[in-house]
């Protein structure tokens, strides 16, 4: 076999395993039945971890405070802010009896956002954790909609939480913030859609904190966040998939509309770029065999990348042709998938 004919193969090769991979991830997304409720309404405790939040606390605590649902608490855990952050919660506590605030001045050998986290659930009166940030707003029925999905078996339910260009300060609209608000959406809703489909065929990879919920049972089953302590980040995706390890508890992904929690997107290209790199800096703690997977997936998509530019060069004709398929399988699993979340069901995993 000469050298072309090798190159030729390992195209076809990245571009089969690209495919299949999507195609896995559209099987879990088809699984998205609306799976059964619950007519209890059991006591929530929801939990937000704040460092010097005073431009964004506000606005989560008001929507925090106006949830349709009564039977609730809030803590919000004040992770040793130099602003206004505790004036303003403080403020909103003595309004709203449901609403707390937690001060933490030690962090120990625990990561701070994790330590803070830590000590909410410590603190709180739920079975039923419920999880956000402090640049987050959650709709009103919220809360209301996480408890519902917690039927018996249910340890944990994953949420989607889209960038709101609506809530930067100031904000114009503009073709630039057009196209910066339509990249931001695009890359977090591939982010919602392997989650839910990770989820859906039983290999729970990702979610975000910004919309998470688990009973404290399962944190304590699965020893909290001491196995994963060794990452700055992770309290999400590590968390995730040790819960997945260890426990026996059925995870879902939660995608109706009134559990969609909209957040303040990054300010910048660069900053958008940071919070990436500390979200998946947990990547290296993950398995070998999942990081092997991600770096044949990524390994994968950049070669039909790179044969496309060979077409273009003229020296790979098939180019074209792996990149049309990789194409196709992209648009339909956007495309199916952002209709699946639009309509709102539970993705459960198998």
């Amino acid at each position: 076999m000469n050298i072309p004919d090798v190159v030729l193969f390992a195209s076809f090769a990245a571009c089969a395993f690209y495919v299949l991979t999507i195609l896995a991830l559209l099987r879990g997304l088809k699984r998205s039945a609306p799976g059964t409720w619950t007519d209890a309404k059991p006591f929530v405790s929801v939990i937000v971890a704040a460092r010097n939040e005073e431009e964004n606390i506000g606005r989560l605590l008001k929507s925090l405070t106006n949830q349709s649902y009564d039977s609730y608490e809030v803590i919000i855990v004040d992770d040793r802010s130099e602003d206004k952050t505790t004036e303003i919660v403080l403020s909103y506590a003595s309004l709203h009896k449901n609403v707390r605030l937690l001060r933490v001045s030690h962090v120990g050998d625990m990561p701070p956002k994790k330590n803070a986290l830590e000590a909410g659930i410590h603190e709180s009166k739920s079975e039923i954790l419920l999880f956000t940030d402090a640049d987050c707003v959650p709709p009103a029925e919220w809360v209301a909609e996480f408890a519902r999905v917690f039927t018996d078996g249910v340890g944990l339910v994953a949420g989607y939480s889209p960038y709101d260009m609506t809530l930067v300060q100031g904000h114009i609209q503009t073709v630039r913030s057009r196209l910066a608000a339509a990249f931001l959406a695009f890359e977090e809703l591939k982010t919602a859609l392997w989650s839910a489909g990770s989820i859906g065929i039983g290999k729970a990879w990702l979610c975000t904190g910004r919309n998470l919920a688990y009973r404290k049972s399962v944190w304590l089953e699965a020893g909290g966040f001491e196995s994963i302590k060794h990452s700055v980040s992770g309290d999400d995706d590590l968390f995730l998939q040790h819960v997945r390890r260890t426990t026996s508890r059925e995870i879902r992904y939660l995608s109706t509309p009134a559990a969609v929690v909209p957040t303040l997107p990054p300010r910048s290209v660069r900053s958008f770029i940071a919070q990436r790199t500390r979200h998946f800096s947990a990547g290296r703690y993950f398995p070998l065999s999942m990081q092997a997977f991600f770096t044949a997936f990524h390994l994968s998509n950049f070669s039909l990348y790179a044969g496309l530019v060979a077409f273009l060069g003229g020296a790979f004709p098939a180019g074209i042709m792996l990149f049309a398929l990789k194409s196709v399988a992209d648009i339909l699993f956007v495309g199916l998938g952002r209709r699946r979340l639009r309509i709102g069901t539970v993705v459960s995993s198998v």
